[in-house]
């Protein structure tokens, strides 16, 4: 009974962060393996707001990259649902505890929104894009280029 409902909790954090939706707007710049990008972020609490937009921020460069950067690509080449089905641990780790270590900067731009049809609050967001790679890689999360390469 303790793991199920050990599971249930995790599985419901991991939610929240996937409950909150977000569009990208602009880029505004990247430099040293990092990018600034503005978001709309759509989210119901505004207790949970700030947290809302740097776990977007987050999943924005992870699942779908930040276009007309070097960026451009996602990290990630599976999707959330099924990443966080194999890697729960990780996702809740990263999710809950870990995520201000990749986001440099969460600035609010706009003033809050309850979510709704073309409501969302304006953020302007700064990921440590290539130290979050490391650290999917390092977890086995993205594979390396080199475990990638077969040999000859």
């Amino acid at each position: 009974k303790l793991i199920l409902l050990c599971t249930l909790a995790l599985l419901t954090l991991i939610g929240k962060a996937q409950n909150v939706s977000y569009q990208l707007a602009d880029i505004v710049s990247e430099s040293n393996g990092e990018v600034t990008f503005n978001l709309h972020v759509f989210c119901n609490s505004k207790n949970e707001l700030n947290k809302s937009a740097c776990l977007a921020g987050i999943r924005c460069i992870m699942f779908n990259g930040i276009p007309k950067t070097k960026f451009a690509k996602p990290l990630l080449n599976e999707g959330e649902k099924s990443l966080i089905d194999n890697h729960p641990g990780y996702f809740s780790n990263l999710y809950n505890d870990r995520f201000d270590h990749y986001v440099k900067e969460c600035i609010m731009l706009s003033k809050y929104k309850k979510s709704g049809v073309g409501k969302g609050t304006l953020f302007q967001v700064t990921v440590r894009v290539f130290d979050l790679r490391k650290d999917l890689e390092k977890n086995n999360i993205k594979k390396t280029l080199q475990g990638n390469m077969t040999p000859d």
